[in-house]
């Protein structure tokens, strides 16, 4: 019987530590096709190994019944302000990094994992018109950095007060070009250097009189400018705009300098939209929910941004924009993601629209895509289980997971 017993204990405890999980009897939304009912998600060594209706189950994996629940991808905020301190900062620069700011032993990070996120995009306060690189961070204990310099952040037209005209947006627009011809004429200089370099070496070898040149100075801030220049890197450029006629501007910023442009907020982007669309712009809309104190900014400001934007064709993301004087600071607008998707779809998104900007769409435009923002053999197993459909009023956050492991899981009531 003590053997007997032994072996029955061995065999659970073998279990239990099994490498695969299954959820199964779940409506899942994979985000990148139809929802699949009664479906079955195969997670092994925190991968998704397989997803579908007639999914094999394997015979040593532990198994959670989610049938009546609903399962999505953890949700992707791109444009958080978690982990960055309250309080007064001084403007930016371009080589500066928000990593250097965070303050990663916030323990409140949590109250938005319990809502479903599972990674953000955090950028640089905008307190200039280059303010420095913003990174992707995954919301596990480790807070791995998934993306250390995921985007360079501008700001074009931003009022700095309760007011601002065109004048004091156009004043921004030549500072932002004269930005970028610096680092042109620095790249050239550099080309110019090594071309001469070369040369001299060559003539060296040949023990001909030659004349050594001289090596620029490098430029921390330029080699940053320089890289988001650079056709063949991988920098993205992220501008916060919010009028119609700051977009324009940003656009052509895009375009005459062939930046990877993100656009932020384009609070006014719903008239714009067929412009965005036909520079094949994506944006990152928000916030849905306007909240704090009064801003010029925000004067055309309408929920139904996202949709218009959708409809023209444009990529978009949904991002949380955090406001500190709002309230709305660390994970105060992040663990509202999803509602700020529900209330955009309201306003002309349908549900998979909506999914997409916080899940895939969000992942496409941090670069993140191939491991992260859909539900789909290979990727990272960062999912939630719902207790109903996305976005219903009663629909409530059950279970979280990352890496396949359930790193939130909800008290019954």
């Amino acid at each position: 019987m003590r053997l007997l017993a032994l072996v029955l204990a061995l065999s659970l405890q073998a279990s239990e530590k099994s490498p695969v999980t299954v959820l199964r009897g779940a409506k899942v939304y994979t985000a990148a096709g139809a929802p699949l009912d009664h479906a079955i998600v195969v997670i092994e060594n925190g991968k998704i190994a397989a997803v579908g209706k007639e999914v094999p189950v394997p015979p040593d994996a532990r198994i959670i019944e989610a049938a009546g629940k609903t399962i999505i991808p953890g949700l992707i905020d791109p444009a958080s302000r978690l982990f960055l301190p309250p309080g007064e900062r001084s403007a930016g620069s371009a080589e500066q990094t928000v990593l250097d700011a965070l303050d990663l032993y916030q323990p409140d990070y949590r109250e938005a994992v319990e809502q479903g996120v599972t990674t953000v995009y955090v950028g640089p306060a905008s307190l200039g018109i280059v303010n420095g690189l913003g990174a992707v961070v995954r919301l596990d204990a480790a807070h791995t950095i998934l993306v250390k310099e995921a985007a360079l952040r501008l700001t074009l037209g931003a009022s700095g007060g309760d007011s601002s005209t065109s004048l004091e947006r156009y004043q921004s627009y030549p500072q932002l070009k004269q930005a970028f011809e610096s680092a042109r004429q620095y790249v050239e200089a550099g080309e110019k250097y090594r071309k001469d370099l070369a040369d001299y070496e060559a003539r060296k070898a040949k023990k001909e009189e030659a004349k050594e040149p001289t090596k620029p100075k490098v430029d921390p801030r330029q080699e940053i400018l320089a890289r988001a220049l650079d056709p063949k890197g991988t920098l993205k450029v992220r501008i916060e705009v919010h009028t119609a006629d700051a977009i324009a501007l940003a656009l052509q910023i895009a375009d005459e300098f062939k930046l990877r442009v993100v656009l932020e907020h384009a609070t006014d982007g719903g008239p714009a939209a067929e412009a965005i669309a036909k520079a094949k712009t994506p944006v990152v809309v928000g916030p849905v929910f306007r909240y704090g104190g009064y801003s010029v900014d925000y004067l055309n400001h309408s929920t139904a941004t996202a949709a218009a934007l959708v409809k023209a064709g444009v990529p978009v993301a949904i991002g949380s924009f955090g406001d500190e004087k709002a309230g709305q600071w660390g994970p105060g607008a992040s663990r509202f993601l999803a509602e700020s998707a529900a209330l955009a779809a309201s306003r002309g998104l349908t549900r998979d629209q909506a999914l997409a900007s916080i899940t895939l769409e969000a992942a496409k435009i941090l670069g993140i895509d191939k491991t992260h923002g859909s539900i789909e053999k290979g990727k990272a197993a960062d999912l939630v289980l719902l207790s109903g459909e996305p976005f219903e009023s009663g629909t409530v956050v059950e279970q979280t997971f990352l890496d396949g492991a359930a790193v939130y899981t909800r008290r019954a009531p």
